[in-house]
């Protein structure tokens, strides 16, 4: 029993001891912690290349070579390589072995060096190679998209119809589309999934580089800006629309185009109808969209018009190969909108077309007249006509191209202005109106 006590004596005090070592260990671990880190945060920010900071190279298995990051090497390897036979890109997952910045270890994949032990990135994600030391990105790890991300994770969530993490102003509050984000950017053509570029969600649901909206809003020669996939407006462009009433008002149609009928299919509420024809535009009697194309044309007493989109291009020019004019169609759609556009004088443009044939008949009976002569001198020059060293081509082109000159200006008259070409088109060209707000377009996530 002594021997018992006394074996369980130094067993006692062992146990009264322990507390006290534990005591102590609070203020060892804390010293251990604060040196590990300071190993782990050497040279922190003051290595990398201009898209990512962080002090590890990768070795990429398809040209074993160190690059900072697979950006770096695309532009390398693909972007600027004349060689189309040498153009490969960097799959980031295939990378097995890392160099330290610091140490130049060649090693395995990992978060820190295994030679000096100092940390590859403030952030590091082993499943896609990342490493980043600045945490101001907010980078995550989005497991559905399989692929880290930038902006926070409380900030995006994943939407699985449209396979790409969204902002969280979009949850239950988009139009999904299938992989909507797993395609090329219409625009660029740049594949939207990886691109590190801002990305916009349109109402539509499609997805597109945000440069590439701030373009489509620029482009003056759309009756307002749409998506490049489904011709759906950017926005509500209401105000528009009631300008566009106003100018439909103030111009009279015509009296050759008076009666006419228009069927249409709105792009924005793909509603089907028919309504008078205008040069301006054509407005959906649904929705009150201009945003709206032309499917079949009548003219005042009812019978359809073929060919309708042809308006203003008389039979034989333009390429028209040799038509005859088209039944019930004016020829002269683009002159009879600037005569009404601009209050120009009638006949005026008659006149000046009139002007221009005499000149031309008188240019030809000058020409059969010097000809007589001519002929004389240039009958021992025939065999210039048949060398090859390309003398009298180009006077042969010349007068070709003089008599089809000719021809289209006796069949057409004087060419619109390219204002003129642009108001005959089926709908006008609009200011663009207002841009798209936050409730119209917001951003995806973006890639790392």
């Amino acid at each position: 029993m002594v021997q018992q006590g006394q074996e369980a004596g130094p067993t006692a005090q062992q146990q009264e001891q322990q507390p006290s070592a534990g005591a102590d260990n609070p203020v060892e671990a804390p010293q251990d912690t604060e040196a590990l880190a300071e190993v782990r945060n050497r040279g922190k920010g003051q290595y990398g290349c201009t898209h990512y900071r962080r002090r590890v190279r990768f070795i990429t298995p398809c040209c074993n070579e160190e690059w900072w990051c697979r950006h770096c090497h695309n532009k390398a390897k693909d972007t600027d390589e004349q060689d189309w036979q040498k153009k490969h890109e960097l799959d980031r997952k295939a990378i097995r072995e890392l160099v330290c910045a610091l140490c130049s270890t060649r090693q395995p994949v990992a978060t820190h060096c295994s030679a000096c032990g100092v940390a590859f990135g403030a952030y590091a994600c082993l499943k896609c190679r990342f490493f980043d030391d600045d945490l101001a990105k907010q980078p995550y790890h989005c497991d559905e998209c399989g692929i880290c991300r930038i902006g926070g994770r409380d900030n995006y969530f994943h939407c699985s119809t449209c396979g790409s993490c969204y902002s969280m102003v979009l949850k239950n509050n988009h139009q999904c589309v299938e992989r909507a984000m797993h395609q090329n950017c219409p625009i660029c053509f740049e594949f939207l999934f990886e691109s590190v570029d801002p990305t916009t969600v349109l109402r539509c649901g499609h997805t597109i580089h945000t440069q590439c909206v701030r373009e489509l809003e620029a482009n003056p020669n759309a009756v307002c800006p749409t998506c490049p996939i489904c011709k759906k407006s950017l926005g509500d462009y209401s105000r528009h629309w009631a300008e566009l009433d106003r100018q439909v008002r103030a111009l009279p149609v015509p009296p050759e185009y008076q009666g006419w009928r228009a069927d249409i299919l709105c792009n924005d509420c793909s509603h089907s109808s028919t309504v008078a024809f205008h040069l301006l535009g054509l407005k959906c009697g649904s929705c009150g969209s201009y945003n709206t194309r032309r499917m079949g044309l009548h003219t005042a007493d009812g019978s359809p018009l073929e060919a309708a989109g042809r308006l203003g291009i008389p039979g034989g020019a333009g390429g028209g190969g040799g038509l005859g004019p088209l039944p019930g169609l004016a020829p002269n759609l683009a002159q009879n909108l600037l005569e009404a556009l601009f209050a120009g004088a009638p006949g005026v443009a008659g006149d000046l077309e009139a002007g221009e044939q005499e000149d031309d008949e008188g240019e030809e009976e000058e020409e059969w007249a010097s000809g007589e002569d001519e002929g004389e001198e240039d009958e021992g020059d025939e065999d210039e006509w048949v060398t090859d060293d390309g003398e009298g081509g180009e006077e042969t082109d010349t007068a070709l191209e003089e008599e089809q000159e000719e021809e289209l200006t006796l069949g057409q008259g004087a060419a619109p202005p390219p204002a003129a070409a642009a108001a005959a088109a089926e709908v006008a060209a609009g200011d663009g109106g207002g841009g798209h707000g936050a409730d119209d377009v917001a951003a995806a996530g973006d890639a790392t």
